[in-house]
């Protein structure tokens, strides 16, 4: 007796995996069918599912554009579906963003951090007395 078993490690990779590889597969039919009425029809109901599937993204302003953003996505942009929002291009998926420009200080005391500078600096400030005693316990 022999089962045709397919396992999930030999399948094609999920692109977004919280939908599943039923709407996959749906979407790679969609992709596949000749007529662009019948793929806009398809891609609609599509759209319409993956509401459903994600009622959490209702709450989220125009959800529904993220909802065809992610059927672009899914169908790795090879879907060819009049969309009532832009294409997104796969090009602005994975760009790199912009290196954040981080401070640089010549600190005697790096190691300990900005805020204890911080309060070495105030505590030089402050003139002798109990309250600048418990400044430095609290540095040290």
């Amino acid at each position: 007796m022999e089962y045709d078993l397919e396992y999930n490690s030999e399948r094609e990779h999920l692109i977004i995996p919280e939908y599943g590889r039923h709407l996959q597969k749906l979407v790679n039919h969609c992709v596949q069918l000749e007529s662009k009425e019948e793929r806009n029809k398809m891609a609609h109901a599509i759209v319409d599912v993956m509401g459903n599937l994600q009622p959490h993204l209702r709450d989220v302003p125009d959800f529904k554009h993220k909802l065809w953003d992610q059927l672009f996505i899914m169908s790795d942009f090879k879907l060819d579906a009049d969309s009532p929002y832009p294409q997104p291009s796969k090009a602005e998926l994975t760009a790199k963003p912009e290196a954040l420009p981080y401070p640089k200080s010549a600190s005697k005391y790096k190691f300990y951090g900005n805020n204890i500078q911080i309060m070495i600096d105030t505590a030089l400030t402050w003139e002798e007395g109990e309250l600048k005693d418990a400044l430095l316990y609290a540095i040290a």
